[in-house]
Formats: C-alpha cells, structure tokens, sequence
C-alpha cells in the first residue's frame, strides 16, 4: 500500500512539473503589415539571438509573420528598409509586458513609422520611426 502511494505521489509530482512546464511555454504570433501609402514594397529582417528569419520583400497591405513559443529570455527585432529610409524595434521581449499580454502584435508600418497597441491603455503607440 505504501508503495502504491509513493508511486501515485511521484506521479502527481511529474504531472504537475509538467503542467507548469506546458503553462509557463506560450505561443506567440508577431505580424508585421505594410500599411506604405506609395504602394512599394517594405523590406523586412527579423531575428532573434539563434533565429535568423531572413529579409522579405512585403509589398502593400500585405504581412510578414512567424510564430513562436515563447521563452521569458526570448527577444526578436526587427530592421525594415524603405528606398533609402532604415528602421528598426524590438518586435517581442519575453520580459517585457507588452509581450506577455499579446499573444498577436500587430506592427503596422506606415510613412511616418512603425505603430502597434499598448495592450494595457489600448493607445496605438509608435515603436519606430523612419531614418
């Protein structure tokens, strides 16, 4: 008897280690939108520290976006070229709230800049601009 109570102890134990595992692991989706009023492709490079995404050519009211499970050390940015205009932001920062709250950011890209929503205030903020 006892030993079937240590086995259903260990058993609770590893199913809740696995539990906070699972809970503690969400996934993310980061969406970059060409809202360009020229109607021009926008170039887009985003990366973290060990994923490289590669350069996309994003034409107008069209996206680029990727998906991932998130990590609290997990941070992706973004670098975006316009002719001859350079930006870049931090598209997701596993520490950073806004992040958390999200499990969808929005960043539009517009002339004067990239804009996304604060997800505590619901105020579109911009997180870059063009230089």
């Amino acid at each position: 008897m006892t030993t079937v109570r240590s086995a259903l102890g260990l058993a609770a134990v590893v199913l809740a280690t696995v539990l906070v595992q699972v809970s503690t692991t969400d996934y993310f989706t980061i969406r970059v939108n060409n809202k360009l009023s020229s109607k021009k492709a926008v170039i887009v490079h985003c990366k973290s520290g060990d994923d490289d995404l590669h350069a996309h050519a994003v034409v107008t009211d069209f996206y680029f976006d990727w998906g991932f499970g998130g990590v609290l050390e997990t941070v992706y940015w973004c670098r975006l070229a316009f002719q001859d205009k350079r930006l870049g932001f931090t598209a997701f920062n596993g520490e950073d709230e806004f992040s958390h709250k999200t499990y969808v950011a929005d960043f539009d890209v517009y002339d004067d800049g990239v804009f996304g929503t604060e997800v505590k205030s619901g105020k579109r903020l911009r997180f870059a601009e063009w230089h």
